[in-house]
């Protein structure tokens, strides 16, 4: 399935890895967040609603603190270095808005708590009202390994469910799902679509090569399977190739995952590399 309705899309969800955020696992970088942030814009002009997931908060906390790139990091450190971070990774996107950004930190408390979620998604319809631009990333500061997301591919998936977004586009280092790591074999095959329900995927989902990211492909399917269930339409795809601007022309910018439930798009997919249960 290559062609996409992205008309259809008014509540989106981005995620943004620290692949793109921090490309040397360290400072802060323009050359892929421009991007997305005029992709964002252009998305604001054509009345859709944007909500923002960041990650990059601990790698830039690194570079502020000039740490040496090969020091492994505890918990504790790693909270430390993000709430080091967390304000410059902010500053970083203000720099390509016109209009103001909102940091919104999260845990999983925060999500599943129904006041609290209550107040969280009254949060985020307010800032559309003011125009801002939600910028979504864990509390890591506050929170313990029994209340995180696990990362931030989670966090946009409950994210999405929160504010009842009918896209998550989640931006990667890589051009989708393969069926054997891209980095290692250069043969691997890309899988344009998934269907809702198939768990073969998974199979193919690899460790993670960024070492100041939390998540892999791993995470990324998991997430899209939440979403998908909650009849969330998901894309994976390579945000340094800006592969998500073939959105406007209606083009599959990566791998595809069927929703299910109401939202599910009315054609099936055809595409020979397509994934769905035998």
């Amino acid at each position: 399935m290559n062609t996409i309705d992205f008309s259809r899309y008014q509540k989106i969800v981005i995620k943004v890895g620290s692949a793109l955020i921090a490309p040397n696992s360290r400072a802060c970088s323009a050359e892929y967040c421009l991007p997305i942030a005029n992709f964002i814009k252009k998305c604001h002009a054509a009345s859709k609603q944007i909500i923002l997931v960041s990650s990059g908060a601990v790698a830039a906390g690194f570079n502020q603190l000039q740490l040496p790139a090969d020091q492994t990091i505890n918990l504790e450190q790693k909270q430390a270095l993000a709430a080091i971070g967390q304000s410059i990774v902010i500053r970083h996107w203000q720099r390509f808005f016109d209009q103001d950004v909102a940091q919104v930190l999260l845990t999983s408390d925060d999500i599943s708590n129904p006041k609290r979620a209550s107040n969280a998604k009254k949060t985020f319809a307010q800032l559309e009202h003011y125009g801002a631009v939600p910028i979504v990333n864990e509390n890591d500061t506050v929170v313990t390994e029994e209340l995180k997301f696990g990362d931030n591919d989670i966090l946009a998936a409950q994210v999405a469910l929160l504010t009842e977004a009918d896209l998550l586009i989640i931006c990667s280092d890589v051009d989708g799902v393969f069926d054997d790591n891209p980095h290692a074999n250069p043969g691997a095959q890309l899988i344009k679509t998934i269907s809702y329900g198939c768990r073969q995927a998974i199979n193919y989902a690899k460790t993670k090569h960024n070492p100041r990211s939390s998540g892999g492909m791993l995470s990324k399917l998991q997430s899209a399977f939440l979403a998908n269930s909650h009849g969330i339409a998901v894309t994976i795809c390579n945000g340094k190739k800006e592969a998500y601007n073939q959105l406007w022309i209606n083009q599959n910018p990566g791998t595809w995952l069927y929703p299910g439930q109401a939202k599910v798009m009315n054609n099936e997919p055809s595409d020979k590399h397509t994934l769905s249960e035998a």
